[in-house]
Formats: C-alpha cells, sequence, structure tokens
C-alpha cells in the first residue's frame, strides 16, 4: 500500500489503490473496490463490489466492460448481459483456480472433488 491507508467497511479492509469511484446516472459518486480485472475474447472487464453492499450479498460483484475513450483514459461500462457475465466469471474462476488461490472456504467453484474445499 503506497500511503498505508485502508477503508473499513462492513468487516471489510480495502486498500486505497483498490478502490474505485464511479458516478451512477444521477451523478452520485459510488466506491467500488474492484475484485479482479480480467481479459476475455480481447476485451477487459472488472468485478467490482460496492463498499456499501445495500440489498447486495457479501460474495456478490459487478461486472463492467473497461472501454477506453479518446483520450485515452479508461471507463467502466456495466455489462447487462446475463450470459456474457456468466462467461466471463466462468473465466475468472478458472484463472482463479489456475493460479492456486482457491482455499476451499469460499463458494467459487462449486467442485466436490475441490481438494481445497473445507
Amino acid at each position: 500500500m503506497a500511503d498505508n491507508k485502508d477503508i473499513q467497511n462492513e468487516d471489510n479492509i480495502f486498500a486505497d489503490e483498490d478502490l474505485i469511484v464511479l458516478k451512477d446516472e444521477d451523478g452520485k459518486e459510488i466506491e467500488f473496490v474492484q475484485i479482479a480485472t480480467i481479459d476475455f475474447e480481447n476485451e477487459w472487464y472488472a468485478f467490482l463490489q460496492p463498499t456499501e453492499l445495500g440489498d447486495m450479498e457479501e460474495d456478490e460483484m459487478l461486472l463492467f466492460k473497461i472501454e477506453t475513450d479518446e483520450n485515452g483514459d479508461d471507463f467502466f461500462v456495466p455489462v447487462e448481459d446475463e450470459d456474457l457475465t456468466q462467461k466471463v466469471y466462468d473465466e475468472y474462476v478458472k484463472e482463479f483456480e489456475e493460479e492456486g488461490f482457491c482455499d476451499g472456504a469460499c463458494s467459487m467453484c462449486n467442485k466436490e472433488d475441490c481438494q481445497d474445499r473445507e
């Protein structure tokens, strides 16, 4: 962490560099934690979770496509296509498992034969 500042919210601690602030359609700023970024079919996507979950469950996240404007700045577009969301999520889980990050304590892989599953 660059300056060792963390934000604590709903039993989670997030480093500053993992936070992304987006504006909703009304211009209200919403803080998100960047859970993961993934390259899927030559397009970049980010899984984000609001720091204030509201009605969301702790293990839910939102998918955004990362696009670039004419100035070269990134911006995030919510993905509303459920089939695409599922495909990107499946790729995320596959990469997550291949990297050996699974500790068996999550519900990510849902595989009964997972050696890490508790």
